[in-house]
């Protein structure tokens, strides 16, 4: 049999292809000693030796220009060394031999994809995407090149970027699933919603396999607003065989946007589902408790609520639902401290304030919850203007800096009967009726001693005197509201026409304010107090204002309303029936820069009529007068609170 001869190069090569390091760089340096000729070859094996033998920068100091021409450098180099220092996540090595290798040759494909990579994780991100550029250059038709370069694009927060990129893409998308679903991130990030949707509509259902994929469909859907779609399409992608965190989370957020009696139940069913893939989810627990807080399960929302705050400390979405959940569960010196945390997160927030001084007051810390709402007060008078009447006018120089959600601005302008053509003029006015409200109830809490200057806003109320003095208010009185209109003017006008009244507000009882003692709290009493209290005021002879579409608690009953559901109670209708008392809608409205009213009287009870009837009539009734108002000037839309809270 004849003997085969292995050069010293092939020895060589044999024992780094058997992991043995050190013998290779022995016998390197063996040869040479023997007289061998110092060849590109034998200079490649000796610098891999010693990269994986722990001298890195020796190594990597060998591979000059003429050692990296040497036959299978490449290969070699990313066989034995670059795969290597990347899973010791020694990236920048790697990346330094990336880069000569690069050098030698700009057109190297595999590197240059490589070098993407490890650039990235080192956030070097110029250099990253130039490399991935790069090969998109060389082939244009590269996907998976396209894919790297949106992801790099995100990574390093250039959303509008990735999202042009992805506009650009064409119908190469379509059959390329990790594109599909990278294109469809890079849409959403840049806030091209409409284009996202329309792309996740172009996927045939049936091929998609892909759950990643599968789950940017659905999420595309959701950010544009189509709720029903997005539940629809993605029961069907679950059904085909696609399951994943992130598809399970927005078909569970979808179910919560529908109209559908059964949305938490539902929604809750395919976030729990996605908990089992990912028991330590942030957000799956976020929205699962907030799904069980909504569906009244205070004490099972707790736990994956405590879960959510504890796996990102830092986001105060998932801390305001669990100190929200700890009011309702009845633990108020918890949901205190977390109200607090909150405050230290959002300092400048004024729910915050409220909810904090209200959860320690219910605690039984008065002292402590006025200090706070004290502080609060005088944070806020330091920037208020010493004028009422020019602290209003000042209040145009702001409209233009106010972001409201696009969805309530579209649907109140498909409300309007005013005739009104300007879009742009009358956004602005409605963005000041909602300063103006906001102004009203500061100036009420900062400049409780300059309250007349407010009132010198009001119009003739003779009006609303005649209607009031026409009617038995000896039973008490319901004025029935939403959050419409410069609704803290309110209080302003029944105490200059002198009637005893009362109101329902999420001012903390500690408050101390003229304004504040007329208020019956709903931060600091939970709703049977709240209940008794508004019973006990009507019987003694009071008005009492309450907005019917106002509600703390996240699981208040919904109703349908022009298209969308807003909050609604029953209560102020079923008192009035009970009682037999006298009720009307009443609203504050602007007028040639003067606050009018609108007061209807609601539905008299018939004789014998039952609760169920009386409510749903008196309801009729109430939404009748609502739909008129909101039609009307923009500036007494208010756009935020109460029945805006669900506007899609």
């Amino acid at each position: 049999m004849a003997t085969v001869v292995r050069t010293v190069s092939e020895e060589i090569y044999g024992l780094l292809r058997e992991s043995r390091w050190d013998d290779a760089l022995n016998a390197v340096i063996q040869a040479l000693k023997n007289g061998a000729d110092e060849t590109s070859e034998l200079r490649l094996a000796q610098a891999i030796a010693l990269t994986r033998s722990g001298k890195i920068a020796k190594g990597i100091g060998l591979l000059d220009r003429q050692t990296l021409q040497a036959p299978n450098a490449r290969t070699a180099l990313r066989r034995f060394v670059v795969s290597w220092l990347i899973q010791q996540s020694a990236l920048e090595p790697a990346a330094q031999i990336l880069n000569l290798l690069i050098q030698s040759d700009p057109a190297a494909r595999d590197e240059l994809r490589l070098a993407g990579s490890v650039l990235g994780r080192l956030k070097r991100w110029d250099e990253a995407i130039q490399c991935i550029e790069t090969l998109i250059e060389l082939d244009p038709s590269d996907l998976a090149a396209h894919t790297s370069l949106l992801q790099l694009l995100l990574q390093s927060g250039r959303a509008d970027i990735a999202g042009e990129h992805a506009l650009a893409l064409g119908d190469d998308i379509i059959d390329h699933p990790k594109l599909g679903a990278m294109a469809l991130l890079a849409l959403t990030r840049s806030k091209q919603i409409e284009a996202a949707a329309q792309l996740a509509r172009t996927f045939d259902e049936t091929q998609v396999k892909d759950s990643q994929l599968a789950g940017g469909i659905v999420r595309a859907l959701f950010d544009a607003g189509n709720a029903e779609e997005a539940v629809a399409v993605g029961e069907r992608l679950l059904a085909g065989g696609c399951d994943q965190t992130a598809l399970r989370s927005y078909l569970g957020q979808s179910y919560m946007e529908t109209h559908r009696d059964d949305r938490y139940e539902r929604a809750i069913t395919h976030f729990q589902a996605g908990l089992d893939l990912d028991p330590d989810d942030a957000r799956m627990n976020s929205s699962i408790g907030e799904a069980l807080l909504r569906s009244r399960n205070y004490d099972g929302a707790l736990p994956h609520l405590e879960k959510a705050c504890r796996l990102q400390p830092k986001v105060p979405q998932a801390r305001a639902l669990y100190a929200r959940a700890l009011k309702q569960a009845g633990r108020y010196e918890e949901a205190a401290q977390q109200f607090r945390r909150l405050l230290d997160m959002q300092p400048s927030s004024p729910r915050w304030q409220r909810y904090a001084a209200g959860a320690l007051s219910q605690a039984g810390n008065k002292r402590e919850a006025a200090a706070l709402f004290d502080a609060f007060v005088a944070s806020r008078r330091k920037s208020m203007p010493k004028d009422f009447a020019r602290g209003l006018d000042a209040l145009w120089e702001k409209v233009d800096t106010v972001a409201l959600p696009k969805a309530r601005l579209d649907w109140a302008w498909e409300l309007t009967n005013t005739g009104a053509n300007d879009r742009d003029e009358w956004e602005r006015r409605a963005k000041w009726g909602h300063l103006a409200d906001h102004y009203l109830l500061d100036w009420l809490e900062c400049r409780d001693d300059r309250v007349h200057e407010a009132m010198l806003q009001l119009a003739d109320l003779s009006e609303v005197e005649s209607a009031l003095s026409e009617i038995d208010k000896s039973k008490g009185v319901i004025l029935a509201s939403a959050h419409i209109g410069p609704m803290y003017a309110g209080p302003l006008a029944l105490e200059l026409l002198g009637i005893k009244s009362r109101w329902l507000a999420s001012t903390p009882s500690v408050a101390r304010t003229a304004y504040a003692e007329s208020l019956i709290s709903t931060s600091d009493q939970d709703d049977m107090h709240v209940a008794r209290s508004f019973t006990m005021s009507l019987r003694e002879g009071f008005a009492v204002v309450i907005a019917v579409d106002g509600a703390i608690n996240l699981a208040a009953p919904r109703v349908p309303f022009e298209g969308q559901e807003m909050t609604y109670s029953s209560f102020a209708a079923r008192t009035a029936h009970k009682l037999e008392i006298p009720s009307f809608f009443c609203a504050p409205k602007w007028e040639d820069g003067r606050i009018g009213f609108v007061l209807k009287r609601m539905p008299v009870c018939m004789p014998k009529e039952s609760a169920d009837s009386y409510a749903e009539r008196w309801r009729q009734a109430f939404f009748e007068a609502l739909r008129d108002y909101l039609g009307g000037a923009p500036e007494n839309l208010r756009l935020s609170g109460g029945l805006w809270r669900h506007i899609r």
